[in-house]
This record gives C-alpha cells, sequence and structure tokens, in this order.
C-alpha cells in the first residue's frame, strides 16, 4: 500500500469534485495520527474512533477557512483535534464515568499476562492523568499521533528546541514516577 502523497501545501481547489478528493487524500494521510492522538488523550478506543470521526467532520465543514500560507495542513488539523478533545474531556470531567471493562471476563488464553499488561496500562494512565494538560497534550502528540517535535511546535506555537527540552525532562520523570512505584 503506497502513501498518499503529501498535500500539506496545496490551496483548496475550486471545485467541489476536486475539493472532495484533496480532502481524502488529507483524511487518509492523516487518520492514524489524529485517532492515535485521541486515543492517547482519551485512552478509550471507541471515544476516539468517535472524537477522530468529528475533527475531520468539523475540518472538512471549515475546509474554507484553512490557509495554506498561515500554517500546514497538519497543523491546523491537530489545532481542531487538540480543541475538540479538550471540549471532551471538560464534558466529561462532569459525569461520572464507572468502567464495566474490568468486571467483565477476557477470552484472553492467559489471564495472567493480561492481568500484568491491564495493572502496567492503569499505572501508565495514572500516571498520565496526574499530568497537567500541556504535559498530556505533548506526550499524546508525540507518542499517540507520532508527530515530529518541528510538527508539535508548529501546532503549540512554541519553539522546536523547547519542546525537545520539555519532552525529554517529561519523559525522565515519567520514567522516575514509573520506578518509584515498583
Amino acid at each position: 500500500m503506497t502513501k498518499p502523497p503529501a498535500l500539506t501545501g496545496l490551496a483548496w481547489p475550486t471545485t467541489h469534485v476536486q475539493d472532495t478528493d484533496i480532502f481524502v487524500q488529507l483524511y487518509r494521510e492523516h487518520l492514524a495520527s489524529v485517532f492515535n492522538y485521541c486515543l492517547y488523550r482519551v485512552g478509550d478506543p471507541t471515544v476516539a474512533e468517535d472524537l477522530t470521526s468529528d475533527i475531520f467532520e468539523r475540518a472538512w465543514k471549515a475546509r474554507a477557512r484553512y490557509d495554506p500560507n498561515r500554517a500546514r495542513f497538519s497543523t491546523w488539523l491537530f489545532s481542531i483535534a487538540r480543541r475538540r478533545v479538550t471540549d471532551w474531556q471538560r464534558r466529561q470531567s462532569r459525569r461520572r464515568i464507572v468502567s464495566l471493562d474490568e468486571r467483565l471476563p477476557s477470552p484472553a488464553p492467559d489471564p495472567e499476562s493480561r492481568l500484568a499488561e491491564a495493572e502496567e496500562q492503569r499505572r501508565l494512565r495514572r500516571l498520565l492523568h496526574n499530568l497537567s494538560d500541556h504535559d498530556r497534550d505533548l506526550i499524546a502528540m508525540k507518542f499517540g499521533a507520532g508527530m515530529t517535535n518541528r510538527q508539535i511546535a508548529q501546532v503549540l506555537g512554541k519553539s522546536e528546541t523547547a519542546i525537545g527540552s520539555a519532552l525529554y525532562r517529561l519523559v525522565r520523570r515519567l520514567r522516575l514516577q514509573w520506578e518509584e512505584e515498583l
């Protein structure tokens, strides 16, 4: 499978057919990174799918406002994603959610390894939950969306060096906290 060409520098075309074709290519190019960003931020694949769908729908509806002279498409798209995830998290903070996943029997053949993996995921979610929104954004963009430091810097309006330094300190701090809990 070949990756669609990078279309981040293109302006939106004038005809609807061209418009749709370019957006489909951009969708294919950025779908995985937007989904992974959302998954890192919310921790639930179903919610991440819903958010990803909503983000691309919003991008489609707002496509006339995209200006390639101001930012790359990915920067513009992740600005929408960050706002959408933040809005979702604010609404969720007002709700009490009870997870049933841990109480359901697992069809996995090796319950001990699944239990150990689930415990590690809980520890990681707890460590990530204790981070500031900004730090969670950095982690989600870097490791969830697979963005480069330069791309993250563009989205956040900071220098690439500042992002690299912040990520280094953040990962080091998480690693120390992880080891302290062992």
